[in-house]
């Protein structure tokens, strides 16, 4: 096991034990103040990053914000905001890169034994396999991001509505808090996916130190 995975590891298990801590001794609060200092900031900061629109998780962010001192928006407010915000997060939280990849190099075998029929409608392998690789990782995307959001979002519309810590789901929420440092972490070059992981978990970490 490489010394970054075990530091993955550690990290993971350190965000999960205060999670357990804030659900344990905090209120709901202080969960929707880290849910608008950290986790949607690196949300925000992966969509700035990749030149996207931010104004669905700025949206969230403030609702948590406004909500960490008191000013509760209704109800009915919270499935959309987080369903169009969570939308937004675990499509920049899904490695496309990765997906991209491994479909491009499957193609490449596909054509190379279908040279004729693959040159006739695209023109070139590289091309069929550019072409594939793209469509591929989109619908993955979307699909993953899709089921995320209506799973999440249902579930913290609960939480967020009840305004209790109380039976709250500590994997729904280490899920989320992952997806936020995914988002940051494929922001930057796949090569650097890893690093920036770790870099996002560690300050999902210490933001919640600050507050339990």
């Amino acid at each position: 096991m490489l010394v970054r995975d075990l530091e993955q590891i550690h990290i993971e298990a350190d965000l999960a034990s205060c999670i357990v801590s804030l659900l344990t001794d905090g209120t709901v609060q202080r969960l929707h103040a880290y849910m608008g200092r950290t986790v949607l900031v690196l949300g925000v900061e992966a969509a700035q990053m990749r030149g996207e629109s931010t104004r669905e998780l700025e949206c969230l962010k403030d609702m948590h914000c406004r909500a960490a001192i008191g000013d509760m928006p209704v109800s009915e407010c919270w499935l959309n905001a987080l369903e169009d915000a969570y939308l937004v997060l675990f499509r920049l939280a899904f490695v496309a890169e990765k997906t991209y990849r491994v479909s491009h190099s499957s193609a490449l075998e596909f054509a190379a034994g279908n040279k004729d029929m693959i040159e006739s409608e695209f023109g070139s392998a590289e091309a069929y396999a550019d072409y594939y690789g793209t469509l591929n990782s989109e619908a993955n995307t979307k699909a993953f991001a899709q089921a995320n959001a209506q799973v999440h979002s249902n579930i913290n519309a609960k939480l967020f509505t009840d305004g209790s810590l109380q039976g709250a789901d500590t994997t729904a929420l280490l899920s989320l808090f992952k997806a936020s440092a995914y988002a940051f972490a494929c922001a930057h070059a796949f090569g650097e996916l890893e690093r920036r992981y770790c870099e996002a978990l560690l300050r999902l970490v210490r933001g919640l130190q600050t507050i339990t």
